[in-house]
């Protein structure tokens, strides 16, 4: 499912956030969750197979009404301002909805917002073909070691095939999460961008000088149709829950009803 939110802003004209905002987006989501939910989700998620920890919720860069305004290391936006979450589960979506319209103001760094409105679609995927574009990058990444036995993060590209195995591979657990009695559907998944792939580099939070290399853009995506369900619902790729992989149909694409 997909729920928009549309903030104003109270404490200002604008939305004034730093270029690393990332962290701050990540927990303006968990704080409109329930708090005992929000615990649950931040220290553990859905566990696949004992290991892997799954958030199950991706969302969106923020979207303003007009092109933001970079001045030095600050982003300017102007209201109103959406947001989209997407999420299989959705007890999730649904207190975000709630909490989102019922908490009055809500806090996004310095800056206090009210949501004005709340969108909820449930967008259905019946093609083995789909047109998307990206509301946040795509990532794929591998922990590797150098020479001197350090770890080091290498990001794939679209152009290797590892981008497209480690989108099935991810695919695939979220899948078994979510409907753990189905069968895996036969069939693997091929994504191929339309167009110029974008990379975009991001920073977690101003703490953190790790660089996070994503690809945003229009894509086709290929395969079962339930794989591709989830791709919609849970995010592509890699980090979903610190706001990357967030998809959706582009308008007027034929696999929507």
């Amino acid at each position: 499912m997909k729920l928009t939110l549309l903030f104003n802003v109270t404490s200002s004209d604008s939305l004034v956030l730093g270029r690393k905002n990332q962290y701050l987006l990540q927990a303006m989501v968990y704080n409109l969750l329930d708090p005992e939910y929000a615990d649950f989700l931040h220290k553990e998620g859905f566990v696949y197979k004992g290991k892997r920890h799954f958030k199950l919720f991706s969302f969106s860069k923020l979207y303003s009404s007009v092109p933001i305004k970079l001045k030095d290391d600050l982003v300017f936006f102007q209201p109103p301002i959406r947001l989209v979450i997407t999420s299989p589960i959705n007890s999730i979506l649904k207190q975000l909805a709630t909490n989102a319209l019922s908490l009055g103001e809500i806090k996004l760094g310095n800056n206090l917002l009210t949501c004005k409105e709340v969108k909820i679609e449930s967008p259905c995927v019946d093609s083995e073909e789909i047109e998307c574009h990206t509301l946040s990058p795509i990532v794929c990444y591998s922990t590797l070691k150098k020479y001197d036995k350090s770890n080091f993060t290498y990001y794939y590209s679209p152009k290797e095939k590892e981008f497209r195995e480690q989108i099935y591979a991810n695919l695939i657990k979220k899948f078994q999460i979510i409907a753990p009695q189905e069968d895996i559907p036969d069939g693997t998944i091929k994504i191929e961008f339309t167009g110029r792939a974008k990379e975009e580099v991001k920073f977690f939070s101003p703490r953190d000088n790790r660089p996070i290399k994503g690809w945003s853009g229009k894509f086709r995506l290929y395969g079962p149709k339930v794989l591709l369900q989830v791709a919609l619902d849970a995010g592509l790729g890699a980090k979903n829950s610190a706001g990357f992989g967030c998809i959706e149909f582009l308008p007027n694409e034929r696999g929507r009803r």
